[in-house]
């Protein structure tokens, strides 16, 4: 696999977030780590964070993973802030691969990249979850760390897995922007 790196979302990047986040409303998912890319037809809007994610508005950061080639392959985000929906269902970071690049190892790389700059934020343990069916979103947290709390119902929806990671300390406390 590639190595890939995070940025900040800018203006320079909004051809490639908006094709990025069409790809997904073709096959008709939910980018999780978008922050409410799916709803943004106005990217300047979204950068401006005008769109409300579905677990609510709260202070978080969200990084875009690129290649070595400079495509964008995938989205993360950490939450700062919480609410009920955050520490029920939803956790403290959330990622998403491009449809087209699955199956390459990527997911893996964006959450142990997300996970560096959470223990970077000061974080020493964060919750992840992903839906119960979700196998590979699984077996990606799994191999970073991740530690199954519990499976929970999610009503209206499939029930939750809870997990629970470990970081390392570290002595970088950012700042969020």
């Amino acid at each position: 696999m590639e190595k890939l790196h995070l940025e900040l979302p800018n203006k320079e990047h909004r051809e490639a977030v908006m094709n990025f986040r069409q790809e997904f409303l073709n096959v008709k998912e939910k980018v999780s780590g978008g922050v409410g890319l799916e709803q943004a037809e106005n990217y300047e809007d979204w950068l401006c964070r005008k769109y409300i994610p579905h677990y609510g508005m709260v202070d978080e950061i969200v990084f875009l993973a690129f290649d070595q080639t400079k495509n964008l392959v995938g989205i993360s985000d950490i939450r700062f802030g919480t609410n009920d929906f955050i520490q029920t269902f939803a956790g403290q970071i959330g990622y998403s691969v491009r449809p087209s690049q699955r199956g390459k190892g990527y997911a893996s790389e964006i959450l142990r990249l997300t996970l560096e700059q959470a223990a970077g934020y000061g974080y020493h343990q964060v919750l992840i979850t992903c839906n119960e069916p979700n196998l590979a979103s699984a077996k990606v947290i799994e191999k970073n760390g991740g530690r199954l709390e519990k499976i929970i119902p999610h009503p209206g929806f499939p029930d939750v897995r809870r997990y629970y990671i470990d970081l390392p300390q570290s002595q970088d406390r950012r700042h969020c922007l």
